[in-house]
């Protein structure tokens, strides 16, 4: 998609005393694919058991308006 305009969300996952379930994953990565967001990286948080998942989706005046994540916009 050239010239594309993406708008980005990090989510964090599991935490200090224990890292994040497969299960948990699977559940946020799933519903926010159905909001149309895509993983572009996963990275370990340093000093802890928990993830960074950093994700993106095309930026349009829709996904601008529409609240789709802990419902932020």
């Amino acid at each position: 998609m050239a010239g594309a305009a993406w708008e980005y969300r990090v989510h964090s996952i599991g935490g200090v005393l224990k890292g994040a379930k497969p299960e948990q994953l699977t559940e946020v990565l799933n519903q926010s694919a159905a909001d149309g967001w895509e993983l572009t990286h996963m990275v370990a948080q340093e000093n802890s058991n928990a993830l960074w998942l950093v994700l993106r989706r095309p930026s349009t005046a829709r996904t601008r308006r529409k609240a789709t994540w802990n419902g932020e916009a």
